[in-house]
């Protein structure tokens, strides 16, 4: 038997990933048979240890996490029960079974355990250096589709790709045809705006306040002298997602002053509604709810006297003009950039979490890399969607034109994940192969959600290779 101390929990994760254990017979600590149809993929982020597993535990199918520790007590020690991060775990992988306690996630779910020990066919590396390296040596390794890319060139993926991401655009769209006679279109455009503002961890609850504040009901405030616009949108916003709940004293003493006058507006106004899901705290402090709020405030002081939909709708009618490419992509960056651009004034720029942290440079509320995603998640597929409505032939090349030219959104974990499978660039003599363009990234995400995040095929059967094998 190895002690606890004399193994780590990253070796562990190596025997999980390489399924260096027996797997027949292999069952959870209650006696319920364990088939494992994929492993999952490593995650060194937030959350469990493997993400997307495949599992069948007893009669059920499972799609899902893995979480692995030593031994039972780690899912309690590491605080996993009370964190919903781990509420799409689905098996629980210890070295040593300890205890009689139930694994219990976040949201209640009673979850199965399985000890390795009895299941282990050699002696598990003690190093916890050597099975980091081994990790990280098999995260880089391609998957069986950037074999096949190896194989075919990297023609046969960038085409594969530009299918993926007019997909992509083409499924956003067609999403937004079937909400169409649901509200006024300026409403949606709104809901999209403000969905795309929120970033991940606060997307949907940026989503739900556009919806109990409609656009229609704040833009008699924006013909406010400042101060008071200022208030009556802030105080709304801030109060519906909580954020006067914060008991820390704000430094600032211009903050401190403002944030007051907008927690005693909200707290006069005889209606409170309240968004029903929480601002998640697993986000970096450039991108917190507070921030992106006054970022959407004054893209709003911008486009409200003109009207949202129709201000936007101006601003293509210019792009339509410009038949160089070029030339196409430097104006719809600057146009962009001037309708969610910070007043030098504003000192939420160097403001970070609810004024109690700074930074000494300013930096935009709403940088370029969040404009890029504005246009992917909202701008394109709503106005393609406005553009198929009307039948307005001229207005969608515009925007299919825009679609090609735009530069990339920031890489995030998806699309670097998706970059490893598909292409291994430590071959000898494997030429570079550059996927940083707005299709590309596109395309990158869509394949990722259709083969990768595909629990039902997992990587072993994905149909990938096969499509980049023609």
């Amino acid at each position: 038997m190895i002690k606890n101390g004399s193994i780590s929990e990253m070796a562990i994760q190596q025997i999980w990933l390489e399924k260096n254990f027996d797997q027949n017979n292999l069952q959870t600590v209650c006696g319920q048979p364990v088939i494992i149809e994929f492993s999952g993929w490593h995650n060194t982020g937030s959350g469990p240890d493997f993400k997307e597993a495949h599992l069948q535990i007893g009669d059920q199918a499972l799609f899902g996490g893995v979480e692995i520790h030593l031994q039972t007590s780690g899912w309690y020690s590491h605080q996993h029960q009370s964190n919903p991060d781990y509420n799409e775990v689905i098996l629980h992988v210890v070295l040593y079974h300890s205890g009689n306690r139930t694994i219990e996630r976040a949201d209640g779910r009673k979850i199965p355990e399985l000890e390795l020990a009895p299941f282990l066919i050699d002696e598990p590396s003690c190093s916890s250096a050597d099975a980091k390296l081994q990790l990280e040596k098999m995260g880089g390794l391609p998957g069986r589709c950037g074999i096949a890319v190896t194989e075919q060139g990297a023609g046969i993926l960038k085409k594969i790709l530009g299918h993926a991401a007019e997909k992509r655009i083409q499924e956003k769209m067609k999403i937004l045809l079937e909400r169409w006679e649901e509200q006024h279109p300026e409403e949606l455009l709104f809901q999209l705006l403000f969905k795309s503002l929120g970033y991940s961890p606060f997307s949907q609850v940026f989503e739900e306040l556009a919806k109990q504040y409609q656009f229609k009901e704040l833009r008699p405030f924006f013909r406010q002298p400042q101060r008071t616009a200022r208030t009556m949108v802030l105080s709304r916003w801030f109060g519906a997602c909580g954020l006067f709940n914060n008991k820390n004293t704000i430094a600032d003493p211009t903050v401190r002053h403002e944030f007051q006058q907008w927690r005693d507006a909200w707290i006069a106004l005889e209606d409170q509604p309240r968004v029903s899901g929480k601002n998640s705290l697993a986000h970096r402090p450039q991108n917190s709810p507070e921030r992106r709020l006054m970022g959407m405030y004054h893209h709003l002081c911008r486009v409200a006297n003109e009207g949202l939909l129709k201000r936007w709708l101006v601003t293509l009618s210019k792009l339509a003009a410009f038949t160089d490419e070029k030339k196409l992509r430097k104006h719809v960056l600057t146009e962009t950039d001037q309708l969610f651009s910070t007043p030098d004034w504003e000192v939420w720029q160097k403001h970070l979490v609810m004024g109690q942290s700074t930074q000494t440079k300013s930096t935009q509320l709403v940088g370029k890399d969040r404009q890029i995603i504005i246009w992917a998640n909202a701008l394109l597929p709503f106005f393609l969607a406005y553009a198929r409505q009307g039948k307005e032939l001229q207005l969608e090349k515009l925007l299919f034109r825009l679609f090609m030219i735009l530069p990339a959104e920031a890489s995030n974990r998806n699309t670097r994940f998706m970059q490893k499978r598909l292409w291994y660039s430590e071959m000898p003599k494997s030429p570079k192969l550059n996927l940083n363009t707005f299709g590309n990234r596109q395309g990158l995400i869509q394949i990722h959600q259709d083969f990768c995040r595909n629990f039902y095929q997992g990587c072993v059967r994905c149909e990938l290779p096969g499509l980049l094998e023609g």
